[in-house]
C-alpha cells in the first residue's frame, strides 16, 4: 500500500502539470550514440592480495567494452532511453568468456546487457518526469569523479524541474522490492506486508553566474524489511558455537545529505563538497551488496548468509576542498579532505590512478576512506603541453585512524571492496590496522583524433600497517601498477 500511495502522489503531481502543458514540437525518431573502451594494464604481485600467503604473481591483463545508447522520441516529446553494454570482456577463453568477471555476469556467457531503461515525460519546459531504471550523479564534477553520490544505478521516479538558473530533482527510488524476494532477509511476511526499502529526497543546484555553481541534496532511506528470516536462528549454529561469528545487522534506515560548490574567480578555482550519512547508512554508496546474516570464522566449514557491509555505530561525515590556481597552461591544486565515524565517500573519488576512482582507473589499489577514518592531503599538478596533450602528476599522503571494530555496532562499516586490509591473513582473524599510505602517480592524456583519446597512467602506493610482530606474514612493500586506456565516443 505504501508504494501505491507514493507512486500515486508522484503521478498526480505530474498530471496536474500536464493539464497546463502544450505538446512539444519535436521530431520523432531514434538517435544512436555510444562509447567504447579498451584497457591494457599491469599490476605487481602485491596488488589487492597485499601481503597475504595467497598473493598472486604480477599480472598483465586486457579488457574491453562497447556501450550503445538508444533514445527514442515520440511526436509529443516523450522519450525512452536504453543503454546496452555489449561484449564487456576480459582476456580469457575464446569460446566461453563473454562477460566473465564483470559486474553484469549472470551465467558467464551473456554478452548484451541493458543497464539503463527509462521513460521521460516532458510536461512543459519547466518539468520533466523520468520513470524506470536510470543513473544519478549529484555533485560538483562530471559523472565518475564525484565525492559522494556518483553514477548511482537506481529504479524509481525522478523529477527535473528547471526554474531559470535553478534545477531541482525530487526523487523516490526502490533499493529492495519485497515482491522480488531476492534478499537474504526477505520472507513471506515481507511480501505480504509489502516491506520495502525505499529512498526518497531532493537535489537542487543553482548556477549563480557563469563562474559559480552551488548545490546540495538531502534524503531519507526507510527500511521496513524483517531483520531476520524465519528459521535462521533455529537452523544455523548459534553465535557461541565454534566456527561462527555473529556479525549482526541493522536496518539500513536514516538520513543522508551533501553540499557542494564549483567555481572560479580569475585564475583561482575552487571545488568542494561536504556530506553526512546516518550511522546505519555508512557505506551505502559503495558497490558492495547489502548481504545480511552470519559469517564464517577460521575453522568453519559452512558459510551462512553474508556480512552486512552497510552501517556502523556513529553518524558519519566527510568532505574535501580542491583549491587550484591556473598559470598559463599550468594548473596547481591541493586536494585536502577527511572522513570520520565510518563515513565512506563514493568509490569514484580519488587521484585517477591508485586511489579510489573505480570508474576511471582499473589499477586503483585502495578506496579512500576504507578501513579507517582518513585525513589526507594531495598535490595535483597538470600541464597542457599542447591542444592534444595533457600531463598530470599526483602526490597524496593519508593519515589513517584504523577502526578497532567493524560492522553495525563497530567504529566503521564492514567494508571489503578494494581493500588492502582484509581481516583474515594467513589463517589469522585480525585487525592489522592500516596506519598511513602515500602514493605518487601520473597520467598522460593524448587526443589521437576528435572523440578518440589515449590515457597512459602509472603509480606507486606505499602503505604502512600496525603489525609490529608480523604474525600474519605481512610486510610493508609498496604496490606498483600501470595502465593504458583507449576511449572512443560516437
Amino acid at each position: 500500500m505504501k508504494k501505491v500511495l507514493l507512486t500515486g502522489a508522484a503521478l498526480m503531481l505530474a498530471s496536474g502539470v500536464a493539464s497546463t502543458a502544450s505538446a512539444a514540437a519535436v521530431e520523432p525518431g531514434v538517435k544512436i550514440t555510444g562509447d567504447a573502451r579498451v584497457r591494457l594494464y599491469y599490476a605487481d604481485d602485491q596488488f589487492r592480495t597485499y601481503g597475504t600467503a595467497s598473493a598472486q604473481d604480477s599480472q598483465t591483463n586486457m579488457d574491453s567494452r562497447v556501450r550503445v545508447n538508444l533514445t527514442g522520441t515520440a511526436a509529443g516529446g516523450a522519450y525512452a532511453k536504453v543503454r546496452l553494454r555489449i561484449a564487456e570482456s576480459n582476456m580469457g577463453d575464446f569460446d566461453t568468456e563473454y562477460s566473465n568477471g564483470n559486474t553484469f555476469r549472470s551465467n558467464g556467457r551473456s554478452n548484451v546487457v541493458a543497464d539503463l531503461a527509462y521513460v521521460g515525460i516532458p510536461f512543459n519546459d519547466q518539468f520533466t518526469l523520468e520513470l524506470g531504471r536510470y543513473r544519478s550523479t549529484y555533485g560538483p564534477q562530471p559523472s565518475s569523479y564525484n565525492f559522494f553520490y556518483d553514477d548511482v544505478n537506481l529504479t524509481g521516479a525522478k523529477g527535473i524541474i528547471k526554474l531559470d538558473k535553478v534545477e531541482i530533482n525530487p526523487f523516490i527510488e526502490w533499493m529492495e522490492e519485497a515482491q522480488n524476494g531476492d534478499d537474504v532477509t526477505s520472507s513471506s511476511l515481507d511480501k505480504l506486508q509489502d516491506n520495502d526499502e525505499i529512498r526518497f529526497g531532493v537535489h537542487a543546484k543553482a548556477q549563480l553566474n557563469k563562474d559559480w555553481l552551488i548545490g546540495g541534496m538531502i534524503g531519507y532511506q526507510m527500511d521496513n524489511r524483517n531483520e531476520r528470516r524465519a528459521g535462521v536462528l533455529t537452523t544455523l549454529p548459534t553465535a557461541t558455537q565454534k566456527g561462527y561469528q555473529d556479525l549482526g545487522w541493522q536496518e539500513n534506515e536514516g538520513f543522508f545529505g551533501s553540499l557542494y560548490v564549483n567555481g572560479k574567480s580569475g585564475n583561482f578555482g575552487l571545488i568542494g563538497e561536504i556530506a553526512v550519512t546516518d550511522n546505519s547508512l555508512n557505506n551505502f554508496n559503495s558497490w558492495e551488496e547489502d548481504a545480511q546474516g552470519y559469517s564464517s570464522a577460521p575453522g568453519a566449514t559452512t558459510l551462512a548468509g553474508g556480512v552486512d557491509t552497510i552501517g556502523s555505530k556513529d553518524t558519519g561525515y566527510g568532505g574535501y576542498i580542491f583549491p587550484n590556481y591556473q598559470i598559463n597552461k599550468l594548473n596547481i591544486g591541493l586536494n585536502l579532505g577527511f572522513t570520520a565515524n565510518g563515513f565512506q565517500p563514493d568509490g569514484a573519488f580519488g587521484d585517477g590512478v591508485m586511489l579510489g576512482t573505480i570508474d576511471n582507473s582499473v589499477i586503483s589499489a585502495i578506496r579512500i576512506g576504507d578501513y579507517g577514518d582518513w585525513l589526507w592531503g594531495g598535490l595535483v599538478v597538470s600541464y597542457q603541453v599542447k591542444e592534444d596533450l595533457k600531463l598530470t602528476g599526483n602526490f597524496f599522503y593519508a593519515d589513517i585512524d584504523s577502526w578497532g571494530t567493524k560492522g553495525p555496532d563497530g567504529d566503521g562499516p564492514y567494508t571489503t571492496f578494494r581493500s588492502l586490509n582484509p581481516t583474515n591473513r594467513n589463517g589469522y582473524n585480525l585487525d592489522l590496522g592500516l596506519e598511513s599510505a602515500w602514493t605518487i602517480s601520473g597520467i598522460m592524456q593524448y587526443t589521437i583524433q576528435k572523440n578518440l583519446n589515449l590515457f597512459l597512467s602509472a603509480g606507486y602506493l606505499k602503505p604502512e600497517f600496525d603489525n609490529a610482530y608480523n604474525i600474519a606474514g605481512l610486510d610493508d612493500d609498496g604496490i606498483f601498477a600501470a595502465a593504458s586506456r583507449l576511449e572512443l565516443k560516437f
